[in-house]
């Protein structure tokens, strides 16, 4: 059986009508392709950084990057690490984007991400009533990734980026649930049968996977927001490669949006 491992991440959007979107994505990645996307990414590095030695192991972190290129922070460079400060230069933050945007277009790569429209959740459910935000993100992202792992005749493990202590409980306790339970249309046995289990790594762990889902979130949250995208290519693609379920249903199964 092939392998996949789903390398998740999220983020809030607000837009200017003060909405919030919580996204939960990632990027699925056979574990036999590995490799090349971290051969193309750390490419993509060189580029950016202009072959500074050991630029390879500096890591993408969307967050910082945009801290960087917003001048209003020019006085506050000290809060991130120095080699972030190149992107004070649009121009950088344009190269680095556009790298990203072949990687996607050109790599063996697909996209999963789930978003709560939060004011229109709270309104139909109540916001003190509602369930946790993780747990029912990761439920239905739980659900399509076995989906994909069924169709694609394979089984696969899920690569978290760590976050507090607590909020990695919530979601590996869900995890739990889910294998022992099952889900609205699978059953425990093939939960078990198809998803192996969940590592929580910390970002400077360097994982290509990683760097290449934190870029998700925001991305797929500004487009559930109707918001401008940062880089428009890079959205672009990002799009192109929500999964579809085998079923030509991107927002069904790729990129759902709860509201």
């Amino acid at each position: 059986m092939a392998e996949y491992t789903l390398y998740i991440d999220e983020s809030e959007t607000f837009n200017s009508a003060g909405d919030k979107y919580f996204v939960m994505s990632g990027v699925i990645i056979k574990d036999s392709n590995y490799s090349d996307i971290e051969n193309v990414l750390n490419k993509a590095k060189q580029i950016v950084w202009e072959n500074i030695p050991g630029c390879e192991r500096y890591i993408l972190h969307e967050k910082d990057i945009s801290f960087a290129s917003n001048r209003l922070n020019s006085r506050k460079l000290s809060m991130i690490p120095t080699c972030y400060h190149i992107f004070q230069d649009k121009h950088k933050v344009v190269q680095l984007y556009n790298e990203l945007s072949k990687i996607f277009k050109n790599m063996d790569i697909s996209v999963l991400g789930v978003c709560l429209a939060k004011r229109v959740l709270y309104s139909c459910y109540g916001e003190s009533k509602l369930n946790n935000q993780f747990t029912i993100a990761i439920q239905l992202l739980i659900e399509h990734y076995c989906q994909f792992l069924i169709k694609n005749k394979a089984v696969g493990n899920i690569c978290y980026e760590a976050m507090q202590p607590e909020q990695n409980d919530k979601i590996q306790q869900r995890i739990y649930e889910l294998k022992a339970l099952g889900t609205l249309y699978y059953s425990s046995k093939t939960i078990q049968d198809h998803i192996k289990q969940i590592n929580f790594v910390p970002k400077t762990d360097n994982l290509a996977g990683l760097q290449l889902a934190d870029f998700v979130p925001n991305t797929l949250g500004r487009y559930a927001a109707s918001m401008k995208p940062k880089n428009k290519d890079f959205a672009k693609n990002v799009r192109a490669k929500l999964y579809d379920g085998d079923a030509k249903e991107k927002y069904k199964f790729g990129f759902k949006i709860l509201s």
